[in-house]
């Protein structure tokens, strides 16, 4: 018995409410982006520019993350894509948060 083990439970529990997770966390980050859209709107400023696009990232990569459930079995949205939307979020919230 591995150290673990315990987790297995937990993990098939997770995996049997996966596609309502990534269902609530697309419109959780859709809500963001108009937030934050709405936001920059009002200010016009740069850094919320770079939230607004990290939240588009954000809502984009979960978006196909759906469509990628529901129309194959996980089999075009690629691991290294989604590293890739990772990468841009990152560097998005990077900038707006150090960028004069």
């Amino acid at each position: 018995m591995a150290f673990w083990d315990f987790l297995r439970p937990l993990i098939q529990e997770a995996v049997n409410i996966d596609f309502g997770t990534r269902i609530i966390v697309f419109l959780l980050s859709m809500a963001l982006l108009t937030v934050s859209l709405l936001a920059y709107r009002r200010t016009k400023s740069r850094k919320l520019a770079f939230v607004s696009l990290a939240f588009l990232l954000f809502a984009a990569k979960w978006a196909l993350k759906v469509v990628d459930m529901t129309l194959s079995p996980g089999e075009f949205f690629h691991r290294a894509a989604e590293n890739v939307f990772e990468l841009a979020i990152l560097a998005s919230l990077f900038i707006a948060l150090f960028r004069k």
